[in-house]
C-alpha cells in the first residue's frame, strides 16, 4: 500500500500492522479477481503461454538470496516488536548494505561510493514525498480557513439524511471525482480531512471508513475520462485510452464494490471478535468474487449466454455480501455458493459431454 497506510496510520494514531492486517482480505479478492478474469480470458481466446525461458527458482535464490533477510527483519520489527516503521526500514536497509557489501549480486558488491549514490536518489525521492504532501496540506489548509472543510461534509450528511447507503455512493463519486491525476498520497490526504469525516459521523468505524476513501481514490487511476494508469497503458500497448479504461474498471470491478461490503461488515477488515463469523465472511466472498468474474468473462468450458451469466451475478452477490450485517444469518451466502458452484459443476459436466460427441 506505499506511503498511504503509513499516513492512514498516523491519522488514525494506530500502528501500521493493523491497517496491513485490515487491508489482506480485499487486497486478495483484488488480485484474485485479477486473475481468474485474465486465465478465463486466456482460455477463451486460445493464448498460449510465452515461449520464453524462466529462470529457475534455485537459481534466482542463489544470486539474490540476501534480498530476502531485510524483509524479514522489516516484518519482525512492524509485527512482532511494535516498532515505528521509520525505524523497521533502517533497520533492514541497514541489513541490506551491509549483506550487499560482503555478498555479490551478478558480481558487484555495494561499495563506499555507492553509498552517496544510494543517499542522493533516497533524498530525491524523498523530495518528492514532501512536496506532494506538502501541497496537499496547502489545500487541506485553504479549505480549513474557507470553512469548506467543515462545510463538506456537513453537507454531505445533509444529502444523504439517515441513508447510510446514499451517503456512501456519493462519497465514492466524490473521491473518484477529487482523485482524478493526483498521486495516492495526496489523494489520501484530501480524501481523509474532506469525505472520511462525513462517514464516520455517519456511525461507520474509522477504519473501515478511511480505507473506503482510500479504495475509491485510488480507483481514479482507472475510471474514465482521466484514468491516468488506463491511459499509460494504452500508450504502450498502442490501444485506444478510452477503451482500455473501461477494461481496466472490468477488471478491477471488486475495488468498488468490496468498500462497501466491509463498510457494512467490518469483519472482512478482520476486525471482529467473532473469529469463525471472519473466516465465514472471508471465504464466501472469495467464492462470490469468482462466480461474478466468470459472469463477467462470460466463459467457462465454453462460452456462456447472458441467462447465465445473470444467473452467476445473482448467486455471486448472494455469496458475497456479508448475511449476518442484515440479519440473515447464513442463508444468502450458503445458498449463492451452492447454486454457484452447482451450476460451475452442470456447465463443466456438459462441456464435457459435448467434446465427447463432437471427438465420436
Amino acid at each position: 500500500m506505499g506511503a498511504a497506510a503509513f499516513l492512514m496510520a498516523e491519522t488514525l494514531e494506530i500502528m501500521y500492522a493493523e491497517i496491513v492486517l485490515a487491508a489482506l482480505v480485499p487486497s486478495i479478492l483484488y488480485y484474485f479477481a485479477a486473475y481468474v478474469q485474465v486465465d478465463l480470458i486466456a482460455a477463451r481466446d486460445n493464448i498460449s503461454a510465452v515461449n520464453k525461458e524462466i529462470p529457475k527458482i534455485s537459481r534466482v535464490l542463489k544470486d539474490g538470496w540476501y534480498f530476502i533477510p531485510p524483509f524479514i527483519i522489516l516484518i519482525y520489527m512492524l509485527f512482532w516488536k511494535n516498532q515505528p516503521a521509520a525505524v523497521a526500514a533502517v533497520w533492514a536497509a541497514a541489513i541490506l548494505i551491509i549483506l550487499g557489501a560482503i555478498f555479490s549480486y551478478k558480481g558487484r558488491r555495494i561499495k563506499l561510493n555507492d553509498l552517496f549514490e544510494i543517499i542522493a536518489e533516497t533524498g530525491l525521492v524523498t523530495i518528492n514525498l514532501i512536496m506532494i504532501v506538502a501541497a496537499a496540506g496547502v489545500v487541506i489548509g485553504v479549505l480549513n480557513m474557507t470553512g469548506l472543510g467543515l462545510a463538506l461534509p456537513t453537507s454531505l450528511i445533509s444529502i444523504a439524511g439517515d441513508n447510510l447507503a446514499v451517503l456512501l455512493v456519493i462519497a465514492a463519486v466524490i473521491c473518484i471525482v477529487l482523485g482524478m491525476g493526483m498521486p495516492t498520497t495526496a489523494v489520501y490526504i484530501l480524501l481523509s480531512a474532506l469525505v472520511a469525516p462525513a462517514i464516520v459521523e455517519a456511525g461507520v468505524a474509522e477504519i473501515p471508513a478511511h480505507m473506503f476513501i482510500l479504495y475509491f481514490g485510488m480507483m481514479s487511476m482507472i475510471t474514465p475520462p482521466i484514468a491516468l494508469a488506463a491511459f499509460a497503458a494504452a500508450t504502450l500497448t498502442k490501444a485506444d485510452p478510452m477503451v482500455t479504461g473501461f477494461v481496466s474498471m472490468r477488471f478491477g470491478w471488486t475495488a468498488y464494490v468490496v468498500p462497501f461490503l466491509f463498510v457494512v461488515s467490518p469483519s472482512l477488515l478482520l476486525l471482529g471478535d467473532d473469529n469463525v463469523q471472519v473466516a465465514i465472511d472471508a471465504g464466501t466472498a472469495l467464492i462470490g468474487v469468482y462466480l461474478i468474474s466468470v459472469a463477467a468473462i462470460g466463459y467457462f468450458s465454453r462460452r456462456l449466454n447472458w441467462a447465465s451469466r445473470i444467473l452467476l451475478i445473482i448467486a455471486g452477490t448472494a455469496a458475497m455480501i456479508p448475511d449476518h450485517a442484515f440479519g440473515l444469518g447464513s442463508i444468502a451466502d450458503i445458498s449463492g455458493s451452492a447454486v454457484g458452484f452447482l451450476f460451475l459443476g452442470w456447465l463443466t459436466t456438459s462441456a464435457k459431454k459435448a467434446r465427447q460427441i463432437m471427438s465420436d
